[in-house]
């Protein structure tokens, strides 16, 4: 009798294990496992979308031939020439505030060249003297009368020479000026002025001044007078020195390096400024008086000259100093705070502002970086306001959605809507997936996760409910 017990239970255990093995996986209502719909599948056109039906799509405004609810803007289809274009966040206005979401337009304008390097202090003239010759040949017709040791201040005149070859050229300008012959009267000011007649001395002309005017030679700066040489009739030419003047300065010379790639921003008398460590709170003002074209063929970097004036007796020959070179700036680029670049190592995006809590990373090209300010070669257009703070969570968010989107089932769709910020829960928590783990073939709704962006304010997330029949231990 028990050996009949015993064959009865191994052949029923037997038997219900091949029935098993042979029964669909598909019974007991359980539905097959959808495949993964890939981001490629959304819609490439923007458009209308149920949302309760996500698969109800349409190009204009309507209702849903299902439930009958209006359409809304479908915030996951991909805009058309943007076929990498990551999923739009929905941010509350007062978690934006929270968050420390700050904006900025980009706008045309002026980007600032401003060069910061290392300089050594290479001479210090302790004697800074200035020769002033004649710009012409010709003829003293006055001289000042300031001797060796008197003052002079900038500005002042100290000597004029007139010239038969300067009145000729005069002569030409004001009748081709008088008689409307502009062009000529315009491609002869630049010669004039090498003549060393002043910007006043050419208005004056065109007035209709006598042209006799001579070339008038003043004091640069406030000084002392070294020497004088000549007198009031006394030929001269171009070499011949009148007066040797100098400041109450020293002159600095410094040699510093800047990269090869801000060779075109360097010009010989743009502005210059320098401080030194040792000197804290002062600043010397100077300019660039020498640029050395040669590239290094190991530092890859040029050499720049720069010249400072000052009296301070701090400042020693060898010294390092800080200096900042004020370049040539780029004219009417599209800029954008640079914080609000976000770099990547596969290419530079920012976040764009869709509308009024809606926000969407997008790819751009950027250029040059100066000043706090980024020049945006292609991506945005003007007036186009993009996240200059707090961008960073805003990606980060995004990357997520696309991420769970490309996770997504069809089947998923038809229970709701992939709305911006609101993501839907990865295919392995679908019915599908648990039909196979031993839970008697029910179906089981997919838990719906809040927005990452709810999420930050302390809502929990819903835990998944078990199975009828189970208790929570039994699912363990």
């Amino acid at each position: 009798m028990r050996k009949s017990l015993i064959f009865t239970a191994v052949v029923a255990i037997a038997v219900g294990y091949l029935f098993g093995r042979w029964q669909p996986q598909g019974a007991g209502g359980a539905t097959e496992a959808p495949e993964l719909e890939a981001i490629a599948g959304v819609e490439a056109e923007p458009g209308y979308v149920c949302p309760m039906h996500a698969s109800i799509h349409g190009h204009e405004p309507g209702s849903c031939p299902i439930c009958g609810m209006d359409l809304v803007l479908d915030r996951r289809a991909t805009p058309a020439g943007e076929t990498d274009a990551r999923p739009a966040v929905s941010i509350e206005p007062s978690v934006a505030h929270n968050l420390g979401v700050r904006t900025a337009e980009a706008r045309l304008g002026d980007l600032p060249r401003k060069i910061e390097t290392i300089g050594k202090i290479t001479r210090i003239d302790p004697m800074a003297r200035r020769t002033l010759s004649p710009p012409i040949r010709g003829e003293l017709v006055y001289v000042a009368d300031k001797q060796q040791g008197d003052f002079i201040e900038d500005g002042e005149l100290l000597f004029s020479v007139k010239s038969d070859e300067l009145f000729e050229h005069e002569r030409a300008f004001q009748e081709a000026f008088l008689h409307g012959d502009r062009a000529t009267a315009a491609a002869m000011v630049p010669e004039l002025g090498r003549m060393g007649l002043s910007s006043d001395q050419i208005a004056r002309l065109q007035a209709g001044e006598p042209p006799e005017m001579p070339v008038e030679v003043r004091a640069f700066e406030d000084g002392v007078v070294y020497t004088r040489r000549g007198r009031v009739g006394e030929s001269v030419h171009t070499g011949f020195t009148v007066f040797n003047v100098g400041g109450n300065y020293r002159v600095v010379n410094v040699t510093a390096e800047i990269f090869e790639r801000q060779w075109g921003w360097v010009e010989e008398g743009q502005k210059a400024r320098m401080t030194v460590r040792g000197l804290r709170g002062t600043v010397f003002e100077g300019e660039v008086v020498r640029v050395e074209p040669p590239v290094g063929y190991t530092t890859r970097s040029l050499e720049v000259g720069l010249r400072f004036r000052s009296d301070h007796t701090g400042l020693s020959q060898s010294m390092f100093a800080h200096v900042t070179i004020l370049g040539q700036p780029r004219r009417q680029v599209l800029l954008v705070p640079a914080d609000a670049v976000i770099r990547t190592g596969e290419g530079d995006r920012v976040v764009r502002v869709l509308g009024e809590g809606h926000y969407r990373p997008v790819p751009v090209i950027a250029g040059e970086e100066s000043g706090g300010l980024i020049e945006i070669r292609e991506g945005l257009s003007p007036g186009d306001r993009v996240v200059a703070s707090g961008q960073f969570l805003i990606d980060s968010e995004s990357s997520l959605l696309a991420g769970f989107r490309r996770m997504q089932a069809p089947a998923d769709a038809d229970d709701g809507a992939d709305h911006a910020g609101t993501v839907v829960a990865p295919a392995s928590e679908t019915p599908a997936a648990n039909a196979g783990s031993g839970l008697g073939g029910a179906a089981q709704p997919s838990p719906r996760l809040p927005p990452l962006s709810r999420l930050r304010d302390g809502e929990q997330t819903p835990a998944a409910k078990p199975a009828d029949g189970l208790t929570p231990a039994a699912c363990v």
